[in-house]
């Protein structure tokens, strides 16, 4: 069997094309609180409702996540610099990013930040180690919000590009009838 020789920028654009939003992922345990940016959130199950947020190995969330054992995802406009500022590098433990931000809890207890477009409330149910980059923490919704002002039909995934259902009777047209020519040889 020959060996496949992955092409990295096919990959790399291909996965360009998935829909991503900038998300603060919010933890909280005993007295300490903190959060950072992720682009890498998806839904993963309907019943129950749960999603799969990946972030870079060797965070200082990662213990609290563990501990706490909940988190939450607020999404937030892309290119948000005062997101950016409070939760886009590290910080030392002891530092607040929430001082500067107005939060709020639901179930869980976990920071949701008031200026979310959208936020999830989640029961961390695991996580996952893959020989990559980033770690994958896989959370049950328990409670979500979205702000009058998104339109949710943006995010509709039933007006993803499906394929034509070639067995679908709607789908069936006509052929052109083939013109015969009256010569024959």
């Amino acid at each position: 069997m020959s060996e496949i020789v992955p092409d990295t920028q096919t990959i790399h654009n291909a996965l360009r094309c998935l829909p991503a939003s900038t998300f603060v992922l919010t933890c909280a345990h005993d007295q300490y609180r903190d959060g950072l940016i992720t682009k890498w959130v998806q839904k993963c199950s309907d019943e129950p409702p749960m999603l799969v947020v990946a972030i870079k190995k060797g965070q200082a969330i990662e213990p609290m996540l563990r501990d706490a054992r909940a988190f939450a995802l607020c999404m937030v406009p892309n290119g948000d610099r005062r997101m950016i500022r409070l939760f886009g590098r590290q910080h030392e433990p002891d530092d607040d990013p929430f001082i500067a931000a107005p939060v709020t809890t639901a179930v869980t207890g976990m920071p949701i930040l008031t200026q979310s477009l959208a936020w999830f409330d989640c029961l961390l149910e695991g996580h996952l180690s893959p020989d990559s980059d980033s770690r994958l923490y896989l959370g049950q919704v328990v409670a979500a919000h979205v702000h009058p002002s998104v339109n949710v039909s943006l995010f509709d995934s039933g007006s993803a590009i499906t394929p034509p259902d070639h067995d679908s009777d709607a789908n069936k047209r006509p052929r052109k009838a083939q013109s015969k020519s009256s010569t024959r040889g």
